[in-house]
Order: C-alpha cells, then structure tokens, then sequence
C-alpha cells in the first residue's frame, strides 16, 4: 500500500502525519487517526482558518469546547486556528442576543494567552457593536441563502461597518452572490476572506470577478480539490487560507484535519506557497493587527 505522497512528506518534513494508503477525499475520519503518527521532528506551521467553537451544555446542541479542540490540533502538530461561534449558537437556536453575546465571548476565552488563535466575532442582523470589539481578530458575517437576511440599507449595518473598517478588522464573508459583491464594493479597503472558495457565496465559477481584487482572499474549508486548484490558479498562494469547518463532527469526515492537510499536500504545490497557505497568510492577516496593538 502506498504510504504517503512525496509532497506530504515534503510538506511535514520529515515529521507529522503517517497516512496509510488513504485517498485524499474520502478516508474516514477513525481511519486517519488510527494510522496518523506524531513524530518528534519539526514541521510546517499549520494554522486551521475557518473552526467553529463552542461550549453549550444544552443537548444535542453543537459543540466544540477549548480542550477538544485543542487535542484534535495537537494530533496532527497544528499550531493554533481561526475561530468563530456556531450559527446554532447565534441565530439558528434562539434569535437572542445575549446567547450571541455570549457565544462570541467564549472566542475571546478560547483565545486568551494563545499567540496562534485568532478569535472571530460573528454579526448578525442586530448589528450590535460590543465596547470590545477590538479584541477580536476579525469579523465572521454569515448566512445561507435559506436564512434571514442582512439589510445593508439600514443604518446599524451601515454603521457597524464603518466600525469594522476603522478597526481595519478582516471579515470572514459567506453570503449569497450579489450581496458579496456589494461588502466588497462598499467597503473597498477591508480585507475580506471569501469561504469555501466561493461556493457558498453563489459558486466557485462566479468567484472570477474577485480575482483582480488584492485585498480578497479565499479559504479551503470543505470544498473538493478541483475548486481549490482553480483559485489557487487564479490568484495565487499569497490569497488563499487553508482551512476545515471543522468541529468534531465525525460524519463529516472529509473535513477533518488530517484529509484536509492531506488535500492541500496533494496539489504538488511549491513548498514555498503550501507555507503561505498552512500559515502564512493568516499571520499575515490577522497576525500584523495583534501585533499593531501591543
């Protein structure tokens, strides 16, 4: 059986993941982890950009406590993640918005004393403006095509974004197409990170008329390998941001962190741009404003 791929094994070099004759999309999740290894020597730095977090105690409600996740990045040497409230836990559930207050603050709780976590605060349709959201990394805006929807004509979302772009904060943007393409254009100086590489935002085929953008990046969360090479074709390895939906939700096997390392590896991109992607654009991104505020 084949052992690995000469670009994983370039890709960990020389340590991590061990993934025994598993195909790149579709190995279970309980079969990853049981021939998934840890080694001692140094890796590539991987940061998961797109994780939902969460410590409900409801049941049956999603849930992705600190310590969970943190044992699920350590199983595969990942340094930190992008982190971001449930949708069940801000509107899905209950329209309220002290859960929403307090599903956000557990990203700052999941956060503290963690250079390599970068804590999201997720908007919705109230556009409150906590007194700290300048703690926080980035903006997470989010809803499906099915769900209530955003007015951008309304002065609260008017002026939550103009908060946004003075605090320079990055937004996490899945919306429907023509949406989209209006955050952009009224907010042509905030770095928006495009999930999915587009295809909850109206599709991947559509994603072109945000190429030529600089300031428009792409993650890979949950989304098949072809639509990853074709963006990353497009525009790049300094645009785009690996990434897994993921939250110990074991059907959910293709976005697990080992097959979603193991995707990217099997692309044969240069190691130089799998650096980028891992880690490198979201230190770049979310990182530079930590930094600024020290």
């Amino acid at each position: 059986m084949k052992i690995m791929t000469g670009m994983l094994s370039a890709l960990l070099m020389g340590g991590g993941l061990t993934l025994a004759g598993l195909a790149a999309d579709e190995c279970p999740t309980n079969r990853i982890q049981e021939t998934a290894k840890m080694e001692t020597k140094k890796q590539m730095k991987i940061i998961d950009g797109h994780v939902h977090s969460g410590n409900s105690l409801l049941p049956g409600v999603k849930k992705y406590p600190k310590d969970l996740m943190w044992k699920e990045l350590r199983e595969v040497n990942a340094s930190g993640a992008v982190i971001m409230a449930f949708p069940e836990d801000i509107y899905r559930r209950n329209n309220s918005a002290e859960e929403r207050n307090d599903a956000n603050a557990y990203m700052l709780e999941v956060a503290k004393g963690e250079p390599d976590i970068y804590p999201l605060y997720t908007v919705w349709t109230d556009y409150i403006i906590p007194t700290n959201l300048d703690q926080y990394a980035g903006i997470k805006w989010h809803r499906h095509d099915n769900e209530p929807k955003y007015d951008y004509d309304t002065p609260a979302c008017k002026a939550f974004q103009r908060e946004i772009a003075r605090l320079d904060l990055p937004v996490l943007l899945e919306e429907e197409f023509e949406p989209t393409v209006r955050f952009i254009k009224d907010n042509p100086t905030l770095k928006v990170i495009i999930p999915h590489v587009g295809e909850s935002n109206g599709g991947t085929d559509k994603m072109h008329v945000f190429f030529d953008n600089p300031n428009i990046y792409f993650d890979t969360a949950n989304i098949d390998s072809k639509a990853i090479r074709y963006v990353y074709d497009a525009v790049g390895a300094k645009r785009m941001i690996f990434g897994t939906d993921h939250s110990a939700t074991p059907k959910w096997d293709k976005i697990s962190l080992p097959v979603s390392i193991k995707r990217i590896a099997d692309l044969g991109l240069p190691e130089e741009d799998l650096a980028l992607i891992y880690s490198g654009n979201v230190e770049r991104l979310f990182g530079a404003r930590r930094a600024a505020k020290k």
